[in-house]
């Protein structure tokens, strides 16, 4: 396999552009600020950290948009809750970012980058692939989030809280991203070739 990404996507390849064009980049960043704001809304309260579908959202984002365009969504977003936009799952600003929940939110930039670099190396295309990758994303935002945690409280509380209670939640995301992803290829063979 060749380690040059093919600059496709699911989306670029529908649209007729590729990844590293300026303008897709552009919207895409601006579309998937906006549902990764939309998705840190819906949540279930835990504490430090809420579950909320934000992880579904930025690796199935990645997926479809590919690293350029996950990636400028994940800093756009980023930057729209460090000036204080109302963006993040509870409140905004600099504190905020860099509060108990700030590496999970820096682990998004990890994973939305790795896991669009797999997505057009053609990951995409295969569920066990699909499935993989979305793995790797979903630890790669663990592994950020509980060293951050464990640096604000102890390494015992950011496992108890930080990761024990997100599991499940996140193997039941990981499952249904993997399905969402596999039903979009599907659609666009289906109907858009």
């Amino acid at each position: 396999m060749n380690l040059i990404t093919s600059n496709n996507s699911f989306v670029s390849n529908i649209l007729g552009k590729t990844t590293n064009d300026i303008f897709y980049i552009l919207y895409t960043s601006i579309a998937g600020s906006i549902l990764l704001a939309i998705s840190s809304k819906i949540q279930i309260p835990l504490t430090p950290v809420p579950v909320t579908l934000q992880t579904l959202v930025l690796l199935v984002m990645s997926m479809l948009l590919g690293w350029r365009g996950a990636l400028g969504a994940t800093l756009l977003y980023l930057f729209q809750g460090a000036i204080g936009l109302p963006v993040f799952a509870h409140g905004a600003g600099l504190i905020y970012l860099f509060g108990p929940t700030g590496g999970y939110l820096f682990g998004f930039i990890l994973a939305s980058i790795v896991v669009g670099f797999l997505a057009e190396m053609g990951w995409d295309k295969s569920i066990i692939l699909t499935f993989v990758t979305l793995t790797i994303g979903t630890l790669l935002i663990y592994f950020c989030g509980v060293l951050w945690l464990a640096q604000l409280k102890d390494f015992n509380t950011a496992i108890v809280f930080g990761l024990v209670p997100f599991i499940t939640p996140d193997i039941l995301k990981i499952c249904l991203g993997t399905c969402i992803i596999s039903a979009c290829w599907e659609i666009k063979e289906k109907f858009l070739n």
